[in-house]
């Protein structure tokens, strides 16, 4: 049974039957819709109406929601935490909203997890804490937790498939090892990303916070950028920022990666610029060395105090002979200029993709009309090796 608490509780009133039936059951989410019944209730009344619910409760609670905007860091949630940790809890979500909650050692002994999420928490587990055995999904936003920490959390759930990370304070080096993990997607602050024994990674999405301006490489982040492609052998999904394309970049320009990605079917680029020899570079290796692409999603960095080289060996298609985009079906490029540089890269695409079948252009909506118009009219003149190939400029 899923019902909202404050509906469940309602049918206790209908007949005998549904009196003691909320009481029982195993999916209980304090969450904004409960928060909309006592919205006026305050923190500690708050509280202590949940600790009421799970005093009468009766039976396993399966999943279990605390994520309220006013809920705030305070040691009452021990308790309650408590009170779950005893009951077989599978899916935990605990949302703080109002300063950094430090998890009490009661939740490291759920061993029956299969999913937690965590939302401004800190993290220190106790001493011979071995992961959490049956972990298949693991969320983490705004976290506190050391380094080893958490690299050693992460390869100590032996079952765990997804990986998301967000963080917005700090700067971590972390080393994701995970035989069984399928999706990882990290956001944040991050020095490095390192995988290890990854083998069964489908999907890769890495987002760093970085000012382009200030970005230095060191040769951390430079060896955990150019690892990446050789320790994802079956990746089929790859989301990449500029940070990320300027580590692998740093190592060396080569023309094509080591490492075939045969399984690859679509890559989105985050902040790329089209005036940046490196930065092309690795996005024209990327394409060489993923010959079953299907789609194509890159946000360009539309900015003019970067130079805009005349040419990056763009000029024409004659010299790339050996890229082969025959799975090709969608492109979606946004925040264009109208450089150069983009539009013989839009140029490439085109003539090396015979089964295209939606090209997006979405223009730099800071560009003057006729500054728009004429890129309009320059796309819409390129040669297209797909009769089926459509284009939408925006």
């Amino acid at each position: 049974m899923c019902l909202p608490i404050q509906d469940a509780v309602k049918t206790s009133l209908l007949s005998r039957k549904w009196r003691y039936v909320w009481s029982k059951l195993p999916h209980l989410a304090f969450d904004e819709m409960f928060y909309k019944e006592i919205h006026r209730t305050t923190h500690a009344k708050l509280l202590m109406i949940i600790y009421q619910v799970l005093s009468l409760h009766r039976g396993p609670i399966i999943k279990f929601t605390l994520s309220l905007s006013e809920l705030e860091s305070c040691s009452e949630i021990d308790q309650l935490i408590l009170f779950v940790s005893s009951n077989d809890i599978q899916d935990f979500t605990l949302g703080i909203w109002q300063g950094v909650y430090k998890l009490p050692s009661s939740l490291y002994s759920c061993l029956q997890l299969r999913h937690l999420r965590l939302h401004s928490c800190m993290l220190k587990p106790p001493p011979g804490f071995e992961g959490f055995p049956r972990l298949i999904s693991l969320n983490f936003d705004d976290f506190v937790i050391a380094d080893d920490v958490l690299s050693s959390l992460i390869s100590n759930c032996p079952l765990l498939e997804k990986l998301f990370l967000h963080s917005s304070t700090g700067s971590h080096s972390l080393e994701v090892v995970g035989s069984n993990l399928k999706r990882v997607r990290c956001f944040g602050h991050f020095r490095s990303i390192c995988f290890t024994n990854t083998s069964r990674l489908a999907y890769v999405g890495i987002y760093l916070k970085a000012a382009r301006k200030e970005l230095f490489c060191s040769e951390e982040e430079i060896s955990s950028s150019v690892m990446l492609l050789e320790s994802v052998p079956v990746i089929e999904s790859l989301g990449l920022d500029f940070c990320y394309v300027k580590g692998i970049a740093a190592s060396g320009l080569p023309t094509r990666f080591p490492t075939i990605l045969n399984n690859l079917k679509k890559i989105w680029l985050y902040d790329i610029c089209f005036g940046e020899q490196d930065e092309v570079s690795i996005l024209i290796c990327l394409i060489r060395s993923s010959p079953n692409l299907e789609e194509v999603t890159i946000c360009a960095f539309p900015d003019e105090t970067y130079p805009i080289p005349k040419e990056l060996d763009l000029s024409g298609v004659h010299g790339f002979s050996d890229v082969s985009l025959n799975q090709l079906r969608r492109v979606v490029m946004k925040n264009i200029s109208g450089t150069e540089t983009e539009l013989e890269f839009i140029k490439l695409l085109l003539a090396k993709s015979p089964m295209l079948e939606m090209m997006c252009i979405e223009v730099d909506y800071s560009r003057s009309l006729v500054s728009r118009f004429r890129i309009v009219q320059e796309l819409t003149r390129l040669r297209r090796a797909s009769p089926r190939a459509e284009m939408n400029v925006f």
